[in-house]
């Protein structure tokens, strides 16, 4: 089935890794290929904030690793599927199975405070109940940057879509509806009037090497 798509700008290549990632200092990391969350979207921020991605994947999942060098953080919700959007945040779409017209939302605060939804749109949404720990979810924050990371096991994928496809279509985010310097930025450009990171026609195309 084919699906419209309107945002794939280039192409980013989700490299395989022989074991699974389990530590932010991972040597890994060092051969994954970098996003760049640059697009501002609807309004320009007041600061510069420099937020970048990476993705890898094992036989278990695929392993993402966020971080952003935002100033002042602002970090209040605690609660899962709370509204993580209005503190600083970092946020992974994906559409793991392209012939699936739905895709991923996942959200999070410093706290690593995780919302997730499976959703066709911004109208709609299924929440599973795996938890935090469940996708591995680490968090950390120093002077210099906030780093997050997590893991989507490909069990939790087959379970929630039948099955993954090598060709996969995504965004990255970093947005903070009520932070000193609101903004909405992504990797792929979301090109359109509606102020909605959740229009899948602009994802990226993610393949799995």
């Amino acid at each position: 089935m084919s699906l419209n798509f309107k945002g794939a700008f280039d192409m980013y290549s989700i490299k395989k890794i022989a074991d699974r990632i389990t530590s932010f200092d991972d040597a890994a990391w060092n051969d994954a290929e970098i996003a760049e969350i640059t697009h501002e979207n609807w309004i320009k921020c007041s600061e510069k904030i420099s937020t970048i991605g990476r993705l890898l994947y094992s036989d278990y999942g695929i392993h993402i690793k966020m971080e952003t060098d935002e100033k002042p953080l602002l970090a209040r919700q605690t609660v899962q599927n709370s509204d993580v959007y209005r503190d600083s945040c970092m946020e992974l779409f994906i559409r793991p199975n392209e012939n699936d017209k739905r895709y991923l939302n996942f959200e999070f605060n410093p706290f690593g405070t995780m919302y997730l939804a499976i959703r066709t749109s911004s109208y709609d949404g299924e929440f599973p109940k795996n938890d935090r720990e469940y996708f591995e979810v680490k968090s950390y924050v120093n002077e210099e940057k906030w780093v997050l990371q997590f893991t989507i096991p490909f069990e939790f994928i087959d379970e929630a879509f039948g099955t993954h496809t090598d060709t996969m279509y995504a965004n990255l985010f970093k947005c903070g509806d009520e932070t000193p310097h609101e903004h909405y930025i992504s990797y792929s450009p979301v090109k359109s009037e509606v102020m909605d990171f959740h229009q899948s026609e602009f994802f990226a195309k993610f393949i799995l090497e």
